[in-house]
């Protein structure tokens, strides 16, 4: 075990301010690793829009991206001891955006695309399961961060109120 984390054990200001520092660092590298199959599918999206007209991938993707953001930082302000704001309760409104889009793309994308006996249309079908799983994977990790600065920060919850 660090001594980071060892010192959170007993609720010290310190180790409060660790456990929020860890907290921190890992939902920046969590947020950064899911936001590159939203760049590849942003892209792919766009140039769909001028292929077949429908911006619904593109936007999505976008949608995607503020949703998995607002609910880290949502996350991050809760493990930092802050009082809940109002933008707190839209970030959680829209949790259901990132797994509905990854959903969409395995779905819609992915799996339609591989009823086709094409060469590049299969091609597309498994490179659109592949980004939309790793967007749901994402996702998940994002949860389980969550989940693991509610343990983490029991102490540094004053009000008993959790997230």
């Amino acid at each position: 075990m660090s001594e980071e984390f060892a010192d959170a054990i007993d609720g010290t200001p310190e180790a409060s301010r660790a456990v929020s520092d860890a907290i921190q660092r890992l939902m920046a590298a969590r947020l950064g690793r899911g936001f590159v199959p939203l760049a590849g599918l942003f892209s792919w999206g766009v140039v769909g829009v001028f292929q077949a007209g429908s911006p619904w991938m593109a936007i999505g993707a976008i949608a995607t991206a503020a949703a998995m953001l607002g609910y880290g930082l949502r996350i991050v302000q809760k493990a930092l001891g802050r009082r809940h704001r109002w933008w707190m309760t839209l970030a959680m409104a829209t949790s259901l955006v990132p797994p509905a889009y990854a959903l969409y793309v395995i779905g819609w994308v992915g799996l339609r695309g591989l009823g086709s006996f094409e060469l590049v249309p299969s091609v597309l079908a498994i490179l659109g399961i592949g980004l939309g799983v790793w967007v749901l994977r994402a996702w998940m990790r994002i949860v389980e961060i969550e989940r693991l600065a509610r343990i983490m920060t029991v102490n540094v919850d004053e009000e008993g109120g959790g997230f």
